[in-house]
């Protein structure tokens, strides 16, 4: 399902499209790995990074490129999980912020197209 989030965003290659699909699979695995020498390749390195992103103090202030990378990692992930329970970090998060991006358009469309009181008549 991500694979077709990744198809439509604009500006990646072919390549780095399935790079981010290859990283969004290893952080699903990591996120619910509970095997503590699991030998999946990339499994180790994701679970060392979700574990410092949750600790970090930079990612606030937006200090941290390993933060900044998981983070985004995350949203590519968010746009397309339907999991109730998700064990990826923020998407919970992610996926509320981005429905209320998404009212908030459909609202904006809205009173664009609503009649304005006060012109009634003038057509």
């Amino acid at each position: 399902m991500d694979a077709l989030i990744m198809n439509n965003q604009p500006g990646l290659s072919q390549a780095q499209r399935q790079e981010v699909q290859r990283c969004i699979q290893e952080l699903v695995h990591a996120c619910q790995c509970r095997d503590a020498n699991c030998s999946l390749c990339g499994c180790q390195k994701m679970k060392r990074l979700v574990h410092h992103t949750k600790m970090c103090q930079k990612k606030t202030n937006g200090g941290c490129p390993g933060c900044k990378q998981l983070i985004a990692l995350c949203c590519y992930h968010a746009r397309d999980c339907q999991e109730q329970e998700c064990p990826v970090p923020f998407c919970h998060l992610i996926r509320i912020r981005l429905l209320q991006q998404a009212l908030q358009r459909v609202q904006e469309l809205e009173a664009q197209i609503s009649p304005r009181p006060g012109l009634r008549g003038l057509g």
